[in-house]
């Protein structure tokens, strides 16, 4: 072989190897993805008037990027350095400086946080939830949620004085821009929506001579006690014969919304004795208001009660409750649950 085939092959090579190099080198650029631990999603804001350094430097700050030089370089080729939006958004674990790049610059992209408020959540786990899932305050979230013009349009003025129990729970899209106030007002309107609009919740609050407030309490109650939809009106059934008959109603949950470190497991024998209006077990009567904020089918319970003569209910142990008509029956029924939950503690030994 010649040595100028031979120089043609080495540049032939070389050519090659440049070309894989600034492949290699492009990737790493634009589409090197970015790993960080704890949470899949990171919110992040561009303020108006943010420099380009500012930002990368709290993108880098918030562990979302690793690398400032990769990131500042991939912008400037891009030419989209003066493109930036002053905007809330969020990141998901595994971008790219381009997947950045793209989210922080086209209008057209239309980020939404998807955050599910179970039925039965209070208002302070609303808050915990909103903290972790949108980055909110908690602190924050509860004052609004204590807000007077809200609580007129209730008509409930001087009579609660938050929003627990009328903060509908669903599962909601929100932007990443969403504040503390929004949030309220949104989750508010949608109770509106739903309950106050509903013409047969309507008509049922004033065929039964009762009010909302007294409605959303016990349907706060019983979304409390069971999860399993065909149990509630049952279980709304129990606590409409108690108060025919003067008993207290002896919820668990009331007690669990007034424990000061939150709600536990199991309640001990002085929670019980914890001195508070929503104390069922020494008040007679519905608490003051709402303990949480139930769904519609714990509303429509409340409102259309089972008919029957039990005036107690206990954990069969197994996901439901066992319902009887007097004290002896219920001893035998609570007798039954603590066998199961030993027989449990010895199988699981």
């Amino acid at each position: 072989m010649s040595a100028l085939a031979n120089i043609k092959k080495f540049y032939k090579a070389l050519l090659i190897i440049n070309f894989l190099l600034i492949c290699f080198i492009v990737y790493q650029v634009f589409y090197s993805k970015y790993y960080w631990e704890g949470s899949d999603e990171k919110k992040f804001s561009v303020r108006a008037g943010q420099n380009l350094d500012d930002i990368i430097s709290e993108l880098r700050s918030a562990d979302i990027i690793s690398n400032s030089f990769l990131f500042k370089l991939s912008v400037k080729l891009t030419g989209k350095e003066n493109q930036i939006i002053s905007n809330s958004y969020l990141f998901k674990n595994g971008m790219s400086n381009s997947d950045l790049i793209d989210i922080l610059t086209d209008k057209s992209i239309m980020q939404l946080i998807r955050i599910t408020i179970p039925p039965g959540y209070s208002l302070r786990q609303i808050a915990n939830l909103a903290e972790k899932k949108l980055s909110l305050s908690k602190e924050k979230f509860l004052k609004e949620a204590s807000n007077d013009s809200l609580i007129s349009l209730l008509g409930l003025s001087g009579q609660i004085k938050n929003l627990e129990g009328f903060l509908y729970p669903d599962t909601y899209e929100v932007s990443p821009a969403i504040n503390e106030k929004n949030l309220v007002s949104l989750l508010f309107n949608e109770f509106r929506k739903k309950i106050l609009d509903d013409n047969d919740i309507q008509s049922d609050i004033a065929e039964q001579q009762t009010t909302l407030l007294k409605t959303l309490t016990l349907a706060s109650i019983i979304e409390g006690e069971t999860r399993i939809e065909e149990e509630k009106p049952v279980i709304a059934g129990v606590y409409v014969n108690r108060l025919k008959k003067g008993m207290r109603l002896e919820a668990d949950p009331t007690v669990q919304y007034v424990l000061p470190g939150g709600p536990k497991p199991r309640l001990l024998f002085e929670d019980l004795k914890i001195k508070s209006p929503y104390n069922t077990y020494l008040n007679k009567g519905l608490p003051p208001g709402p303990i949480n904020n139930p769904g519609i089918s714990a509303v429509r319970a409340a409102l259309n009660p089972a008919v029957h003569d039990y005036i107690f209910f206990v954990a069969t142990g197994e996901g439901g409750h066992k319902f009887t008509e007097n004290y002896a029956q219920h001893q035998q029924a609570v007798k039954e649950y603590k066998a199961k939950l030993k027989q449990k503690k010895l199988n699981n030994k």
